[in-house]
């Protein structure tokens, strides 16, 4: 949809903590910025750049993108949603000396939000703002670090329930069957967020199923059942599961 814009603070109302009412309508106008949608599928991220705007990036309004990057044939996924903020065409040849192919598909029609550089500049009268946009860079590199940790462990059953609980955490819903992680994970995006083949993940799913921990609803959503294992112990969704 050409010329469509929206404000920061409507595309995420995280934006609007912190701000009186006076400042927070002042900020709504100046954090206005142009929308791009993308269609399901493969995404050519340098295409969407553009230079002669200063583009920063994008956040994400809404919808779901999975980033897969490959070294040496080994692929590990990251999956990206509303609220996340990304610069999807920047790889700093200078930061690793390991050569990365990078690949986006867009998993649910999203719309992202342009951060160029003249929404910086009108953006500067509310720090806070753009407090909130370096907040959210430091949450997403502290979910991909739970997601390292999580591939280390031994077992592939361990990493894929410690896995769907750790998307829970911010995706899921609660369901009178279960827990319910409605995201599109088959077999072969499961084994690249877990760090494993895709024969090793189809095993370890049939042990957990039939242990009666996780199962899969007709719609294609894994459903989690009892409390989460003992290193998710704190986590905020047990409490509304019992």
């Amino acid at each position: 949809m050409p010329g469509a814009v929206i404000s920061l603070l409507d595309a995420d109302p995280d934006f609007a903590e912190g701000l009186d009412e006076a400042t927070r309508e002042r900020a709504r106008p100046a954090a206005r910025t142009r929308v791009q949608r993308l269609s399901p599928g493969a995404w050519d991220a340098a295409a969407a750049m553009e230079p002669e705007q200063h583009h920063r990036g994008f956040l994400i309004v809404d919808g779901l993108l999975a980033r897969e990057v490959d070294v040496m044939g080994r692929r590990c996924c990251e999956l990206l949603g509303h609220g996340d903020v990304m610069r999807p065409w920047q790889w700093d040849p200078e930061g690793s000396h390991v050569q990365a192919e990078v690949g986006w598909e867009v998993l649910e029609a999203a719309r992202l939000a342009v951060l160029d550089h003249a929404l910086v500049q009108r953006l500067a009268p509310f720090p806070q703002l753009g407090v909130e946009l370096f907040a959210r860079g430091i949450r997403r590199a502290h979910a991909l670090a739970v997601a390292l940790a999580i591939s280390h462990h031994q077992r592939v059953d361990d990493r894929l329930r410690l896995t769907l609980w750790h998307l829970a955490e911010r995706w899921g819903r609660v369901a009178p069957e279960g827990l319910v992680v409605p995201l599109p994970l088959g077999h072969e995006r499961l084994a690249m967020l877990v760090g494993a083949h895709r024969p090793s993940v189809t095993t370890a799913m049939g042990d957990l199923v039939r242990e009666g921990l996780v199962s899969r609803r007709d719609d294609g959503d894994w459903v989690l059942h009892g409390a989460p294992p003992d290193q998710l112990r704190h986590h905020r969704l047990a409490a509304a599961l019992t």
